[in-house]
């Protein structure tokens, strides 16, 4: 973390200058997913990370919770500072406590491979591997976590309506409720759903989503995509198979009240994108 301070008369900003022209990203404690995990510009108000430093071309990302506070309407930055405390306080009696950061390394963080193609001068195209650390921004780490924790106070039987604005990370927050929903237990150390169905609505199969979901798990079996060259009978076989985690379209979908085999005490939860 770099901090800053307004009362020397400096913000995020030179923190963002400093770790862009100052920290050479061919040294070995700064190159891509080698020491560091994430760097972050802290100053009395904002907060902003990025997991790659890449000189002049560094993309840092918001980390603020929002004008009015966490999971409410609001414009960018953080609410007001309480009296005798900072406005970013939230980073350090919060997401770096030592559970919480725990939990940020074994649950959240995640390395997403794509394939890029790139059209070279002579015009033909290279397919070119592109690797990005994900670091959970503040609103997923807190939408993420009131999800699981009042489905493991109230189980299964809720609505919860999550709002995403464009670029802000929404295949990666469907991505980590999944995996999360897929493996709580109740008291009595049963699990709350038989299966997590993540419904797309788009005719072919969203690649980045079902791409982003399969990176987070890497266990055979856990995680069935039904694409569009799959029929309604492949995911009535996914969901009476027991299949951790399910992704499909909204027009394959209707089976699962006409065919699916349900049997008292089978719990799902479904996931509208």
């Amino acid at each position: 973390l770099e901090l800053k301070n307004q009362y020397t008369g400096q913000t995020v900003n030179n923190a963002k200058e400093q770790w862009m022209y100052d920290r050479d990203p061919r040294e070995l404690c700064f190159q891509f997913d080698k020491r560091i995990l994430a760097y972050f510009c802290v100053d009395h108000t904002d907060v902003f990370m990025t997991t790659r430093l890449n000189k002049g071309d560094t993309f840092f990302l918001p980390f603020n919770q929002g004008s009015a506070g966490a999971g409410k309407n609001g414009g960018a930055g953080n609410p007001a500072a309480a009296d005798g405390d900072f406005a970013v306080s939230y980073i350090w009696r919060e997401v770096f406590q030592r559970d919480s950061l725990m939990d940020i390394l074994h649950r959240f963080m995640n390395l997403e491979t794509k394939e890029e193609k790139v059209r070279r001068k002579n015009g033909k195209e290279d397919k070119v591997v592109k690797k990005t650390l994900i670091f959970p921004r503040y609103h997923q780490l807190d939408v993420v976590r009131k999800l699981v924790a009042h489905v493991k106070q109230h189980g299964s039987g809720s609505n919860y309506l999550i709002q995403h604005s464009a670029g802000s990370g929404k295949s990666n927050s469907i991505a980590w409720v999944a995996h999360r929903l897929s493996t709580l237990f109740n008291v009595e150390n049963q699990p709350i759903f038989s299966s997590v169905i993540v419904v797309t609505d788009r005719t072919v199969l969203d690649a980045q989503l079902r791409n982003t979901i399969s990176g987070h798990d890497h266990t055979r079996g856990v995680i069935a995509a039904i694409d569009d060259e799959m029929t309604s009978q492949d995911l009535k076989d996914a969901i009476n198979a027991g299949a951790r985690i399910i992704i499909t379209t909204l027009q394959k979908f209707p089976v699962i009240y006409q065919e699916v085999e349900i049997t008292q005490g089978k719990g799902f939860a479904i996931i509208v994108d």
